[in-house]
């Protein structure tokens, strides 16, 4: 560009500055000038941005888009300032609002944008400002919304979640549990906790649906990484013991019935494994990423598991075979330890009985996509290996004849067991094809392909 170029460009530029201003009009209001004086460099006081009015400041501001304000704010320190106290104003948050309330499609993206505004405008400050700085904006965007008639049914926790998520990206541990201390401190989520873990689940519905909500979609449902979920899960384990951690565990996964409350009694129904596939999957990947919570030991991921498939009750065999199949693609060893332990306090039917069905419900959950969503892929071969680590396990050389025997055993019980199901269907007066479609015969043409599954697997080793 050349020299008469660029003069056109900067008077083309000054011009349209001076109409807007003119069309403004010279209004009796506080100038930025003192501010402009306290937060931009000495070379730019008497530019023409210098010279604009509050009014014509935040007029050029609301005709960014919020990720042109991101980019603007770290653009330098000055800037940065002007920006904070753009974005501290109730007229940002009547913005932010508005994009909620007609915009609802596209939240998690506006989210993302607020809260990359929030982190840029605000990173020289301390955690403790920030976290001020952030709750300040939320609660008077959510007042906002609240007051809108139109918005009397819209949820603000899902894009309070993700901007929180947004605005702490990159924090590391310490951090982030005072962001945890700081929003626990004024929702009371210590107080829910301990309220929730002293009572027999389904006791309190409104606090735990309380505690589901906040703890699902503040820290973990938009959390980036299984490692920052860990983190907050490590948190919330602090406040409790392992016991406590599976009940909980179970009241931010256990479905939800038709009347609104948590489903405490999913696990006890004889198909849950295909109506419920993708709660199960969901436990299994939240106990898989225990072992990635700082200071954590594989013993205390095997207390959680324990634990799990005796809330409220203990659950039918097929069901917690459910959260062990999807689990084994996570975390093998823990798996296998299990095992190990049924085997060796002389549960060896149980443990026998577990395997056989693990193998009978493995084509369901390989055909669905609970896995795939989850980032985990659930296989024949990954069912194999995990019948094969067992029966080999160096813990069990001594019990695999045992395991062996009680495993066939196990196999043949239930292949009998959906056999005579099935003839008792036909002899019922039933047709033949609607036997041959009925849950019964599913049953029994997947334990018979355990049955060979199994034959494989044996001859293998």
């Amino acid at each position: 560009m050349t020299d008469k170029k660029q003069s056109t460009s900067a008077r083309g530029f000054k011009h349209t500055l001076e109409s807007i201003m003119s069309k403004f009009g010279h209004k009796k209001r506080k100038v930025m000038e003192m501010s402009i004086d306290q937060h931009l460099a000495p070379d730019l006081k008497d530019s023409l941005f210098g010279k604009l009015t509050e009014d014509l400041m935040f007029y050029i501001f609301r005709c960014l888009t919020l990720d042109e304000l991101s980019q603007m704010a770290i653009s330098s320190k000055a800037m940065g300032k002007v920006i904070y106290i753009y974005v501290l104003g109730e007229d940002f948050a009547q913005r932010v609002a508005r994009l909620l309330t007609t915009s609802n499609h596209h939240i998690f993206r506006h989210s993302f944008n607020v809260g990359q505004l929030l982190k840029r405008t605000s990173f020289l400050f301390t955690v403790d400002s920030r976290l001020k700085f952030f709750y300040h904006h939320i609660e008077t965007v959510q007042h906002l919304v609240e007051k809108k008639e139109s918005a009397n049914s819209f949820d603000t926790l899902p894009f309070v979640g993700a901007v929180l998520q947004s605005f702490i990206a990159g924090w590391d541990e310490g951090e982030c549990f005072k962001v945890y201390t700081f929003l626990s401190d004024r929702l009371f989520l210590y107080r829910s906790i301990s309220r929730f873990v002293c009572d027999p689940p389904g006791t309190d519905l409104d606090n735990e649906l309380f505690l589901r909500r906040n703890l699902r979609f503040l820290f973990l449902d938009r959390s980036v990484t299984d490692y920052d979920r860990a983190i907050w899960i490590g948190f919330i384990s602090n406040q409790i013991g392992t016991a406590q951690l599976a009940n909980v565990l179970l009241l931010l996964y256990a479905p939800i019935d038709a009347q609104g409350k948590i489903d405490w009694h999913f696990a006890f129904h004889v198909r849950a494994f295909e109506q419920h596939t993708y709660v199960f999957v969901k436990l299994a990947k939240t106990i898989g990423i225990l072992q990635l919570i700082p200071n954590w030991s594989p013993y205390f991921s095997l207390e959680v598991l324990v634990w799990i498939s005796n809330v409220p009750n203990c659950w039918l065999l097929r069901s917690f075979s459910s959260i062990l199949l999807p689990l084994s693609c996570i975390d093998m060893n823990l798996v296998v330890d299990y095992f190990a332990v049924l085997y060796k306090s002389e549960r060896a039917s149980t443990a026998s009985l577990l395997m056989a069905l693990t193998l009978m419900i493995s084509p369901h959950f390989a055909t669905h996509n609970a896995g795939a969503r989850n980032g985990i892929v659930i296989d024949k071969t990954c069912v194999h290996q995990l019948i094969s680590k067992i029966i080999n396990n160096p813990k069990l050389s001594t019990e695999r004849y045992v395991v062996v025997s009680e495993l066939w055993k196990a196999v043949l019980t239930l292949a009998d067991d959906f056999a005579n199901a099935v003839v008792q269907d036909e002899n019922a007066g039933a047709d033949l094809e609607d036997v041959n479609n009925s849950e019964t015969m599913d049953d029994f043409n997947d334990v018979m392909d355990a049955w060979k599954d199994l034959t494989v697997i044996l001859m293998s080793d």
